[in-house]
């Protein structure tokens, strides 16, 4: 998927017509040798460059409230509300949180909680080089204490990304947050939204009416995906193991929906209906799906499968709205 570092300043950049270097293709293309680093960061933007725009905090507002006293993400979102609407600035209002601090002479440490002195990425390096697969392991040879809601789920998205073994086996099950342990998202009002695999959008007529049934009989909103799938919304926390075992028995397994991982591949109808196909890119995105289904990493993801030119899943087009 690539380094998306950079995402955040170049957007700012845009946003406030800020000047362009030199040579601008140097801000996206790999660094030459012996070239000057890029003008990147935050220190580059102006105060009035706006960071939360669920709450129209720019990065002024931040960096006072940095001065004010404020000196971790929740006494930042507590006085400033940046990061508390739809999270897509999480990164950037860190990022110029510790930048202020920096520039007060504090020291910004990046370890995870007080449970565990490293970065994510050093836990992962840790894990993966010493072959660790509990957090029990990892705690007692490298932290101290009991573990935290901060560091317990971070732990478990690195090990699920190394090893990839089933997460609610006794070891693994105590660290995951509610998504991964009910195979469900949890919605703002507290209930919990299913979504069973279709893998490339298939399903059968029979498939169909199982899960209108399962629907009805829970009263769940209903509603087709961007990712060729259905989502069943409103499903109470006591009810999710009669729902998944009904799904189940209608031959349908979980989408991982709640996880970072390969959430679904999209296909087109693909050569065997579709007069301009040049393949099978419905039979592609089935293998595809079945092979790398559940795989954890660092973030979800969704891919495509094309069958031609005439390009119906647009991997090649722009989204505009």
């Amino acid at each position: 998927m690539g380094d998306a570092s950079d995402y955040a300043t170049l957007l700012q950049m845009m946003l406030n017509g800020m000047a362009l270097p030199p040579r601008p293709e140097s801000l996206i293309l790999p660094a030459l040798e012996g070239a000057a680093p890029k003008a990147l960061g935050v220190a580059a933007l102006p105060d009035s460059a706006p960071i939360c725009s669920c709450h129209n905090v720019s990065k002024g507002d931040i960096c006072q409230a940095v001065n004010n006293g404020a000196g971790d993400m929740s006494a930042i979102k507590s006085c400033t509300r940046a990061a508390t609407g739809c999270g897509g600035c999480s990164a950037l209002v860190k990022q110029v949180m510790e930048y202020q601090l920096a520039e007060q002479g504090v020291e910004v440490k990046k370890d995870v909680c007080e449970h565990f002195p490293w970065s994510r990425q050093e836990i992962y390096h840790l894990v993966r080089v010493n072959h660790i697969h509990t957090f029990e392991q990892l705690i007692s040879r490298y932290g101290q204490g009991h573990g935290c809601d901060v560091c317990k789920p971070l732990v478990a998205s690195v090990l699920a990304s190394c090893w990839n073994e089933y997460l609610l086996k006794p070891a693994h099950l105590p660290l995951q947050d509610t998504n991964d342990r009910y195979f469900a998202n949890i919605q703002k009002d507290g209930s919990y939204s299913v979504v069973p695999r279709m893998a490339a959008g298939e399903v059968t007529p029979d498939g169909l009416i199982a899960i209108g049934q399962i629907a009805k009989r829970y009263q769940l909103y209903s509603k087709v995906t961007g990712g060729q799938r259905i989502d069943l919304f409103g499903a109470r926390l006591e009810h999710l193991p009669a729902i998944w075992r009904e799904l189940a028995d209608a031959g349908f397994e979980t989408g991982h929906a709640y996880g970072k991982s390969l959430r679904t591949v999209k296909s087109c109808v693909g050569s065997t209906w579709c007069r301009y196909g040049v393949q099978d890119s419905t039979g592609l995105a089935v293998r595809l799906e079945h092979r790398y289904k559940g795989l954890r990493a660092r973030t979800k993801s969704r891919w495509r499968s094309p069958a031609a030119p005439a390009n119906a899943l647009k991997p090649r087009g722009k989204i505009s709205g």
